[in-house]
């Protein structure tokens, strides 16, 4: 099936690809999140020993960010499922792009022993991730995740990237407020650079974004900012899991492709 391209109304980060799972330097940044293109989508999706979760990821779109504490988690958490994330805005994946029926981001495939069983849009919680996948978790493993985390000391992360949202180019900045126990604060910036020959198309743009409920949006000299902030109607309703540690987002979106200080 053709891959049709339906833009998200909001924007997120690129993936890198390679067929290795990232190469972390410590237990805390083992996200364990396999990245996929056209070279190894056969032998790490298809001929997967064990049930996938793929998530098809986008540059323009937020609930893809907010996806990355649920998807680390599930990789981390349960050794016999195999997380896998492909960037569509990335190259070397034409041919998932003409397999695979793909119309929103982010978009879920469940696969088992080589079939896809089914497939879901939007962003997810892990409860809803794991059903699709017909999965239940083993009593082990529920005890398991009731450890006691360390606190953490209170810490600011920020992260960004260069990306494009329909043709247009964009620039994201994702910043967190890492508390004792859990992420206190998410803010996410970005900046869509409209071209003078589509000046004229910048308003109508602009009321788009507006009417999605996605962020406050404002024009800039160059084209117009989004604003997703920790306390809007768009970041509570996607029910961002907030459990994961500084060293873990840090190695998870440095993986997709982000600059992070």
């Amino acid at each position: 099936m053709k891959f049709k391209s339906i833009i998200c109304a909001t924007l997120a980060m690129a993936f890198a690809f390679s067929s290795a799972v990232a190469a972390p330097q410590n237990d805390e940044e083992d996200i364990r999140i396999v990245k996929i293109n056209d070279s190894n989508f056969e032998k790490e999706i298809m001929h997967s020993d064990r049930p996938t979760i793929l998530e098809i990821s986008s540059t323009s779109c937020p609930p893809c960010l907010i996806m990355i504490p649920t998807l680390i988690g599930i990789a981390k958490n349960y050794k016999d499922i195999k997380v896998a994330s492909v960037g569509i805005d990335e190259p070397n994946v034409e041919k998932i792009k003409n397999t695979l029926p793909i119309q929103a981001f982010p978009t879920f495939f469940f696969i088992k022993d080589g079939k896809i069983i089914s497939r879901r849009m939007g962003a997810l919680k892990e409860a809803e991730l794991l059903r699709e996948l017909q999965y239940t978790p083993k009593p082990a493993e529920k005890t398991a995740k009731k450890t006691v985390k360390k606190a953490q000391q209170k810490r600011n992360l920020s992260c960004e990237v260069n990306g494009q949202f329909g043709g247009l180019q964009n620039h994201v900045t994702i910043s967190f407020v890492f508390g004792a126990e859990e992420i206190e604060n998410v803010d996410i910036v970005t900046d869509v650079i409209v071209p003078p020959e589509l000046t004229d198309r910048r308003q109508m743009l602009m009321e788009k974004f507006m009417e999605s409920g996605k962020g406050d949006v404002t024009q800039t000299m160059l084209g117009f900012r989004l604003h997703t902030g920790n306390d809007s109607h768009f970041m509570k309703a996607m029910d961002m899991k907030r459990t994961s540690t500084y060293g873990e987002m840090k190695a998870g979106l440095e993986l997709q492709g982000f600059t992070c200080k």
